[in-house]
């Protein structure tokens, strides 16, 4: 049996520093987003334009994030596959 100490640690510190930068990298996105659909709310005769802003928006920030998390994921389980089994 590995000694759990050092790889919970780790993993724990990377998972905060994860957490902090999905933060930031969304907020950033919405923020963006934000100010976009509202100026399109405000500037069309129609909501479409905005309502498709606010969507692909919403999908960059859900593919960053996820794939931010993944990559992360990935490569904890690869540094450390050798060192647990």
């Amino acid at each position: 049996m590995y000694p759990p100490f050092p790889y919970t640690t780790i993993n724990f510190l990377v998972g905060a520093c994860t957490s902090m930068a999905a933060g930031y990298i969304g907020m950033m996105i919405a923020t963006t987003a934000n100010w976009k659909v509202t100026f399109l709310c405000n500037n069309t005769e129609t909501w479409d334009q905005a309502f498709h802003t606010a969507y692909n928006g919403g999908q960059v920030l859900g593919f960053c994030l996820v794939g931010l998390a993944l990559i992360i994921l990935e490569t904890i389980i690869l540094c450390e596959k050798n060192s647990v089994i």
